[in-house]
């Protein structure tokens, strides 16, 4: 059973996040392609901004994360109401309009905001997907398909920055006005993602919307759930959960790793193209076409990590080792000199980011039992993501440009906490089973349950 729900679930998933993770980081390519100049992206710290916020004043916070928090939680709650097919069908087909409008920005407060609209699409994707995709898994399966749509649609979006090498030359000057096509064509298929989506989506287990599965598999498939999980109660998101939720420990470490993670992914998913252009010398060709194979090496080291991980039925060991793969990636490209080995430092470093995110997720959904503790815990971990992409958007700064040096060393520190946070999770978790093996303490409501370490 759970190969079919790979097939119909799985692909569409990956698609999905894919092309969101091209329409977020696409600034990046974009800024090597003309739109610095076009739209005055290289005043001050404005690209930060474009890529973050509603303000237009350069001096104000990044506040687009509020864009996120607002729609995350009430975002969780329609996917529900309204089944996942039509509603993340719905929000693919709002940032895929968007995207596709700000190929035809006139100047740099038309692109903030309808980055900042987008922000608020995006902001419900990430969320509904983890919870969707829990809820089909039992918890040991689940970091193995973490790692399928993850790493699966991260790779596939990094070979963005060869499509938009293609795409620019469709402008008389690729270099001066291809940015505009980039987002014009993208957006266009983000927009034919959204509409296949609403035909091929799966909703929840429980769901009546569900046809591909026969009502006797469907039965099969919840008691197999239930009998893992034990848990029967209504999904319903009362205040008491979100209470429970907000002081959860396996809720806050699972978010500072998704923080950690975002903050060095979106490092170097934005500039990295700016740091082998500017600050290795290489040229818009290279440029573009280089930002790839790290992604293939992290391919590799995810999906081998969600293996042994869900085999073995352990998480917190992963986290501490891909932390620091991340913390030497990163301190190569920061402190070495020659191009080559800070290239290398690529590699290390987004195969470290991603296997922090992964596992981190997959620790996360594992050590929390009810379904609608996971619709809020799930959004609380990914406002604290967006947060990580604010963090790293206000760290790598225009005035350091072109290595980003103190971006680097930032996000070093940011990822590198990550090899602390994991420890001490597993030393609560594992004094909290005790307790429960004793008999002198319930762990999450329910007899029997332990958490993952």
């Amino acid at each position: 059973m759970p190969r079919k729900i790979d097939f119909r679930l799985l692909p569409i998933l990956t698609v999905i996040y894919m092309w969101s993770l091209i329409d977020r980081t696409n600034i990046g390519v974009a800024r090597i392609s003309g739109i610095d100049e076009k739209l005055g992206l290289n005043i001050s710290n404005r690209a930060s901004v474009a890529k973050y916020t509603l303000t237009l004043d350069d001096n104000q916070a990044l506040i687009v994360y509020l864009g996120y928090a607002i729609v995350e939680l009430p975002s969780n709650i329609a996917l529900r109401k309204f089944g996942a097919a039509n509603w993340i069908s719905f929000l693919c087909l709002g940032w895929g309009f968007l995207t596709f409008g700000i190929g035809f920005s006139k100047s740099y407060s038309d692109l903030v905001i309808m980055r900042a609209f987008l922000g608020a699409f995006e902001g419900g994707l990430v969320p509904g997907l983890l919870y969707l995709l829990a809820s089909w898994y039992r918890p040991y399966e689940v970091q193995k398909r973490l790692a399928a749509f993850f790493l699966t649609g991260s790779f596939l979006a990094s070979f963005a920055s060869i499509l938009a090498y293609g795409l620019i030359q469709v402008a008389d000057d690729p270099a001066n006005g291809g940015w505009k096509w980039i987002y014009i064509i993208e957006g266009c298929l983000t927009i034919g993602v959204a509409i296949v989506s609403r035909f091929i989506l799966l909703d929840f287990p429980d769901s009546k919307r569900n046809k591909f599965l026969s009502p006797e598999l469907q039965a099969c498939l919840r008691n197999r759930l239930l009998r893992e999980r034990g848990e029967a109660e209504s999904p319903k998101v009362t205040w008491s959960v979100i209470k429970d939720t907000l002081m959860s420990w396996p809720v806050w470490s699972g978010a500072y790793l998704f923080f950690a993670g975002s903050a060095s992914s979106y490092g170097f998913l934005i500039f990295l193209p700016l740091i082998l252009r500017n600050g290795l010398g290489y040229s818009l060709a290279a440029s573009f076409c280089l930002t790839t194979p790290p992604a293939a090496l992290s391919i590799i080291t995810g999906y081998t990590t969600a293996w042994l991980s869900d085999k073995y039925h352990i998480r917190g060991p992963f986290v501490i080792f891909h932390s620091l793969l991340s913390v030497v990636g990163l301190a190569m490209m920061a402190f070495l000199n020659s191009p080559t080995p800070r290239y290398v430092g690529s590699f290390l470093g987004y195969s470290g980011t991603y296997g922090v995110i992964i596992t981190g997720q997959a620790w996360g959904q594992n050590n929390i039992r009810s379904d609608a503790k996971r619709a809020v815990g799930t959004v609380i971990q990914v406002v604290c993501a967006a947060i990580g992409g604010i963090y790293s958007a206000l760290v790598f700064r225009q005035q350091d440009a072109p290595n980003y040096i103190p971006g680097m060393i930032a996000t070093l520190l940011a990822i590198g906490l990550a090899a602390v946070v994991a420890p001490v999770s597993m030393f609560f978790f594992r004094r909290e089973n005790r307790l429960a093996d004793a008999g002198l303490k319930v762990l999450e409501g329910a007899e029997g349950f332990r958490y993952t370490l």
